[in-house]
């Protein structure tokens, strides 16, 4: 019986283990033909930026397919190509920092965990921004008891957000020093972290304002009780605290969307942007 045609080979996939068929992928990475030798087909991967030429990789039955030594290369952005953008224009960040480390980008245990962390916080905070503000929407001709069922819904939502971007954010703060990494903190940042701490604060000891307390001394103070009127986060999604605002679409959203690239650029700034396996890589098909 003659030998079944091989299909076009576009991509070649970096996988966790050795057994075909197990769903372990961690990336995909596009490549191209370069030449044949014999009965040899030379291959190589995409380099970043480059035009995809749309060429696909032939090779017959009999053939062997060869990927020499500096022909196959990996990029933080062949991970990024399935990491589309969700809501409000956020893509998580968590599992590329995740497979790109485990493609071997470093071998800092620390930096992994470190950048990991903040990361899954950070998407999480988006997450829960984006249910809150799916809470705020207009629903025509609902019930009153449900709108506001919805609205402490949402303050839910925005509450557990102002925790987890907070954290997200103190992490961020001292990547620089705590891993040399010479990258400022974005202004941005800096200009919500007043707010979000305090708001964050109030919120995370929220049995202690009940009864007016604030602070780390456990004295009454006329600002405690701020935080529970929030009359302005129903129509406008701004939360109040003393005398802070934060604006959940004005102010959060940019933090969350420059937090996600500082740490983009912190993992390229100590890993580099491409990694080039160092050894070929060749199969022959039958």
């Amino acid at each position: 019986m003659a030998n079944k045609p091989i299909p076009p080979i576009r991509y070649l996939s970096l996988n966790l283990g050795p057994d075909v068929g197990v769903d372990d992928i961690l990336v995909g990475v596009r490549v191209v033909p370069v030449g044949r030798e014999g009965d040899t087909v030379i291959g190589r991967t995409l380099n970043y930026g480059e035009p995809d030429p749309g060429d696909a990789i032939i090779v017959h039955p009999s053939e062997k397919l060869l990927f020499p030594i500096g022909n196959l290369t990996i990029t933080l952005q062949d991970i990024e190509r399935e990491n589309l953008p969700e809501s409000y224009g956020y893509a998580p960040v968590a599992n590329m920092i995740w497979t790109w480390f485990q493609c071997g980008a470093s071998s800092d245990e620390e930096l992994f965990r470190f950048l990991v962390a903040a990361a899954r916080r950070l998407d999480t905070a988006h997450n829960l921004c984006a249910d809150a503000l799916n809470n705020l929407g207009s629903h025509p001709g609902e019930p009153f008891m449900k709108t506001r069922a919805r609205m402490h819904t949402a303050l839910g939502y925005a509450e557990l957000m102002c925790i987890a971007l907070n954290r997200a954010i103190r992490m961020i703060k001292v990547v620089p020093s705590k891993f040399s990494i010479s990258l400022p903190i974005p202004k941005e940042l800096d200009a919500i972290f007043p707010a979000l701490k305090d708001i964050r604060d109030a919120l995370e000891h929220i049995e202690e304002r009940v009864f007016s307390i604030s602070g780390t001394r456990g004295l009454k103070h006329p600002d405690a009780l701020t935080i529970f009127n929030q009359s302005d986060f129903a129509s406008h999604g701004v939360m109040h605290y003393a005398d802070h605002a934060l604006d959940i679409r004005m102010d959060v959203i940019p933090a969350l969307i420059i937090s996600r690239q500082f740490i983009a650029e912190a993992t390229i700034k100590k890993t580099g942007n491409q990694m080039t396996l160092n050894k070929p890589y060749e199969q022959l098909f039958k």
